[in-house]
Protein backbone atom coordinates (compact mmCIF):
# COMPACT_ATOMS: atom_id res chain seq x y z
CA UNK A 1 0.00 0.00 0.00
CA UNK A 2 2.81 2.39 0.88
CA UNK A 3 4.45 1.65 -2.48
CA UNK A 4 1.18 2.46 -4.27
CA UNK A 5 0.95 5.82 -2.46
CA UNK A 6 4.50 6.69 -3.53
CA UNK A 7 3.71 5.84 -7.14
CA UNK A 8 0.57 8.00 -7.00
CA UNK A 9 2.53 10.93 -5.54
CA UNK A 10 5.20 10.61 -8.23
CA UNK A 11 2.55 10.55 -10.94
CA UNK A 12 0.90 13.68 -9.55
CA UNK A 13 4.25 15.43 -9.30
CA UNK A 14 4.87 14.53 -12.92
CA UNK A 15 1.58 16.19 -13.89
CA UNK A 16 2.25 19.46 -12.05
CA UNK A 17 4.29 20.96 -14.91
CA UNK A 18 1.30 20.31 -17.19
CA UNK A 19 -0.74 22.79 -15.13
CA UNK A 20 1.17 25.57 -16.80
CA UNK A 21 1.36 23.81 -20.14
CA UNK A 22 -0.76 26.54 -21.68
CA UNK A 23 1.76 28.74 -23.47
CA UNK A 24 2.14 32.22 -22.00
CA UNK A 25 0.73 35.28 -23.75
CA UNK A 26 2.95 38.23 -24.74
CA UNK A 27 2.40 41.43 -22.75
CA UNK A 28 3.47 44.96 -23.73
CA UNK A 29 2.87 48.18 -21.78
CA UNK A 30 2.80 50.79 -24.55
CA UNK A 31 1.79 54.12 -23.02
CA UNK A 32 1.00 55.97 -19.83
CA UNK A 33 -1.32 58.89 -19.27
CA UNK A 34 -2.14 61.17 -16.36
CA UNK A 35 -5.84 60.74 -15.64
CA UNK A 36 -5.95 62.83 -12.48
CA UNK A 37 -3.75 65.14 -10.47
CA UNK A 38 -4.30 67.08 -7.28
CA UNK A 39 -1.90 69.02 -5.08
CA UNK A 40 -0.34 65.97 -3.51
CA UNK A 41 -1.37 62.99 -5.61
CA UNK A 42 -1.58 61.63 -9.14
CA UNK A 43 -3.62 58.95 -10.90
CA UNK A 44 -2.11 57.26 -13.94
CA UNK A 45 -3.37 54.76 -16.51
CA UNK A 46 -0.94 52.34 -18.17
CA UNK A 47 -2.20 51.06 -21.52
CA UNK A 48 -0.98 47.96 -23.27
CA UNK A 49 -1.73 44.88 -25.33
CA UNK A 50 -1.80 41.15 -24.70
CA UNK A 51 -1.18 38.78 -27.59
CA UNK A 52 -1.98 35.07 -27.68
CA UNK A 53 0.20 33.67 -30.47
CA UNK A 54 -0.67 30.08 -29.63
CA UNK A 55 -3.37 27.62 -30.64
CA UNK A 56 -5.01 27.42 -27.24
CA UNK A 57 -7.60 29.70 -25.63
CA UNK A 58 -6.30 31.46 -22.50
CA UNK A 59 -8.35 32.85 -19.64
CA UNK A 60 -6.58 35.86 -18.12
CA UNK A 61 -7.22 36.14 -14.40
CA UNK A 62 -5.23 38.81 -12.57
CA UNK A 63 -2.43 41.36 -12.90
CA UNK A 64 -0.16 41.87 -9.87
CA UNK A 65 2.20 44.82 -10.37
CA UNK A 66 4.36 47.56 -8.85
CA UNK A 67 5.14 51.06 -10.08
CA UNK A 68 8.28 53.05 -9.30
CA UNK A 69 8.90 56.72 -9.99
CA UNK A 70 12.53 57.89 -10.01
CA UNK A 71 13.55 54.52 -8.56
CA UNK A 72 11.18 54.70 -5.58
CA UNK A 73 8.21 52.30 -5.35
CA UNK A 74 5.04 54.39 -5.17
CA UNK A 75 2.31 51.85 -5.95
CA UNK A 76 1.64 48.14 -5.59
CA UNK A 77 -1.62 46.61 -6.65
CA UNK A 78 -3.73 43.94 -8.27
CA UNK A 79 -6.18 44.31 -11.10
CA UNK A 80 -8.59 41.73 -12.45
CA UNK A 81 -7.79 40.87 -16.06
CA UNK A 82 -11.27 39.43 -16.73
CA UNK A 83 -10.81 38.46 -20.36
CA UNK A 84 -10.39 35.46 -22.58
CA UNK A 85 -7.93 35.32 -25.46
CA UNK A 86 -8.79 32.91 -28.23
CA UNK A 87 -5.88 31.55 -30.24
CA UNK A 88 -4.17 34.23 -32.33
CA UNK A 89 -6.04 37.14 -30.72
CA UNK A 90 -4.83 40.48 -29.36
CA UNK A 91 -6.58 42.57 -26.68
CA UNK A 92 -5.92 45.88 -24.98
CA UNK A 93 -5.77 46.47 -21.23
CA UNK A 94 -5.43 49.39 -18.81
CA UNK A 95 -3.73 49.20 -15.41
CA UNK A 96 -4.51 52.00 -12.94
CA UNK A 97 -2.09 53.43 -10.39
CA UNK A 98 -2.57 56.30 -7.96
CA UNK A 99 -0.10 57.60 -5.42
CA UNK A 100 0.84 60.63 -3.32
CA UNK A 101 3.90 62.62 -4.29
CA UNK A 102 5.82 65.17 -2.31
CA UNK A 103 8.22 67.86 -3.43
CA UNK A 104 10.73 66.26 -1.06
CA UNK A 105 10.66 63.14 -3.26
CA UNK A 106 12.47 65.03 -6.00
CA UNK A 107 15.93 65.15 -4.44
CA UNK A 108 15.87 68.66 -3.07
CA UNK A 109 14.63 70.32 -6.26
CA UNK A 110 11.88 72.05 -4.31
CA UNK A 111 9.49 71.66 -7.25
CA UNK A 112 7.90 68.89 -9.28
CA UNK A 113 9.68 68.26 -12.60
CA UNK A 114 8.09 68.42 -16.06
CA UNK A 115 8.80 64.72 -16.58
CA UNK A 116 9.40 61.69 -14.39
CA UNK A 117 11.11 58.36 -15.04
CA UNK A 118 8.80 55.43 -14.29
CA UNK A 119 9.21 51.67 -14.24
CA UNK A 120 6.61 48.95 -13.82
CA UNK A 121 7.00 45.23 -13.23
CA UNK A 122 4.52 42.51 -12.52
CA UNK A 123 2.92 39.20 -13.39
CA UNK A 124 -0.24 38.10 -15.13
CA UNK A 125 -1.95 34.94 -13.88
CA UNK A 126 -3.63 33.03 -16.67
CA UNK A 127 -5.31 29.69 -17.22
CA UNK A 128 -5.32 27.29 -20.14
CA UNK A 129 -8.16 25.06 -21.25
CA UNK A 130 -9.36 21.88 -19.59
CA UNK A 131 -10.34 20.30 -16.33
CA UNK A 132 -6.73 19.64 -15.33
CA UNK A 133 -5.89 23.35 -15.53
CA UNK A 134 -8.93 24.18 -13.36
CA UNK A 135 -7.97 21.50 -10.84
CA UNK A 136 -4.44 22.82 -10.46
CA UNK A 137 -5.78 26.36 -10.06
CA UNK A 138 -8.05 25.10 -7.26
CA UNK A 139 -4.93 23.55 -5.68
CA UNK A 140 -3.20 26.95 -5.71
CA UNK A 141 -0.93 26.24 -8.67
CA UNK A 142 -1.23 29.36 -10.80
CA UNK A 143 0.66 29.71 -14.08
CA UNK A 144 1.86 33.27 -14.64
CA UNK A 145 3.98 35.32 -16.99
CA UNK A 146 6.18 38.27 -15.98
CA UNK A 147 6.21 41.66 -17.67
CA UNK A 148 8.08 44.94 -17.22
CA UNK A 149 8.28 48.34 -18.85
CA UNK A 150 9.78 51.77 -18.22
CA UNK A 151 9.82 55.23 -19.74
CA UNK A 152 9.40 58.93 -19.21
CA UNK A 153 6.10 60.42 -18.11
CA UNK A 154 5.48 63.95 -19.38
CA UNK A 155 3.33 65.74 -16.84
CA UNK A 156 0.51 67.86 -18.30
CA UNK A 157 1.48 71.40 -19.28
CA UNK A 158 -1.63 72.69 -17.47
CA UNK A 159 0.22 72.46 -14.16
CA UNK A 160 0.79 75.91 -12.75
CA UNK A 161 4.17 77.14 -11.62
CA UNK A 162 2.92 77.22 -8.03
CA UNK A 163 2.22 73.49 -8.23
CA UNK A 164 5.66 72.79 -9.66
Amino acid sequence: MQCLNRILVLLLLGLIPLAGCAPAPSIAVESVEVVGELDGAAALAFNGTILNEHDQTLRLLEFDYTLSMHGRQVYQGRHAAEMTLIDGSKRTFTLPASFPFLKADYRGLGFLPDSSHWSMSGTLVYLGEGVLAETFLDMGIRPSVAFSASGELEWPSSRTASNR
